[in-house]
């Protein structure tokens, strides 16, 4: 699916089917990825799940308030990073009536009588930074072409961009490396999981040996470097006053959590991540792997200073210097 409009996944907690339908529907118009889950297939759906961008719990999931509570609960011990949006019927009701926990734990309510509710939520807590599309389409245009150079004999598609808030580590190699413009400042993440690229990589050169997990750290690190270079060509100084507004952010850093048992990478912000998969496929076994890739603007972001006439005319810069070089040969 290569589309580039950024969407976010949602666990939508629910009874009713009716209203259920409905909330899809609201979704599916508003570059929203709803997931119904049961009451009892919750646990499961968390660990299916690592790349949400919230939840929309309903005031009586479960049967009650106290049950939807309860399930509030547990949501902020397993995955506190996604913001909870509660429905409720109306505003008129009040939230004295509420248990504790349902007053507590979601970020924002909406209102089933006020629909706007629901969208001034989801853009307050799931959709606050806003990519700009030629970002997005340059940065899954200058990782196609890399991901190309590197598996010239791999099918190469990507899903569409989405914008998540877990910070749930997929995979079991990762790498990370720091991005810095006038405009945004964080850190450009690669993950992928060992077997399957293992199963993908060509044959190495003049070794018998087959490959392994070094191999497997050498190509990923290899297109983290290709990515990270071009994106800083095509965007560094992206804005005006670019060495006043780098001067400004050069002290400030946050350390980054990681927490091997619980595969948890945090960048010490709540900011949302962009996230692409790219799925790279053997046309003739079949074979396919994912590889995860984030963009973490945690240290400084502004959608404002994103210059989009001057990314679109790097990147026709790129396509004029990558003609010539081709006429060469």
């Amino acid at each position: 699916m290569n589309t580039n409009k950024p969407v976010s996944k949602i666990l939508l907690l629910e009874n009713d089917p009716a209203r259920v339908e409905a909330l899809e529907a609201f979704g599916a118009a508003r570059q929203l990825a709803c997931v119904p889950v049961r009451r009892d297939a919750l646990a499961a759906a968390l660990q299916t799940h690592y790349d949400l961008g919230g939840v929309l719990l309903g005031e009586d999931f479960g049967g009650s308030s106290e049950a939807a509570a309860a399930v509030a609960v547990a949501l902020e011990v397993e995955r506190p990073e996604l913001p909870i949006v509660l429905r409720r019927a109306a505003r008129e009701e009040g939230d004295d009536a509420l248990p504790e926990a349902l007053r507590r734990v979601p970020r924002a309510s909406w209102y089933e009588n006020e629909p706007h509710t629901l969208h001034e939520a989801l853009d307050a807590h799931v959709f606050s930074h806003d990519y700009p599309d030629p970002l997005v389409d340059g940065i899954t245009d200058m990782t196609f072409g890399r991901l190309r150079g590197l598996f010239p004999g791999l099918e190469v598609n990507w899903d569409a961009p989405s914008v998540v808030r877990d910070r749930i580590i997929f995979g079991e190699v990762l790498t990370l490396i720091p991005i810095e413009t006038a405009w945004c400042r964080g850190w450009l993440l690669m993950q992928t999981e060992e077997m399957p690229l293992i199963e993908l990589l060509p044959p190495r050169a003049g070794r018998d040996e087959a490959s392994d997990f070094r191999d497997v750290n050498g190509v990923l690190g290899e297109l983290t470097n290709l990515v990270w270079g071009a994106f800083r060509n095509r965007y560094l100084g992206n804005a005006s006053n670019t060495d006043e507004a780098g001067a400004g952010r050069a002290q400030v850093q946050v350390p980054l959590l990681i927490n091997h048992r619980r595969r948890y990478l945090s960048f010490g912000s709540d900011n949302p991540q962009l996230c692409i998969k790219y799925r790279l496929t053997c046309p003739t076994t079949g074979r396919e792997v994912v590889i995860d890739q984030r963009f973490v603007f945690s240290l400084g972001w502004s959608r404002e200073g994103f210059d989009e006439t001057a990314a679109q005319a790097a990147a026709a810069a790129e396509v004029e210097q990558a003609s010539g070089e081709l006429e060469l040969f």
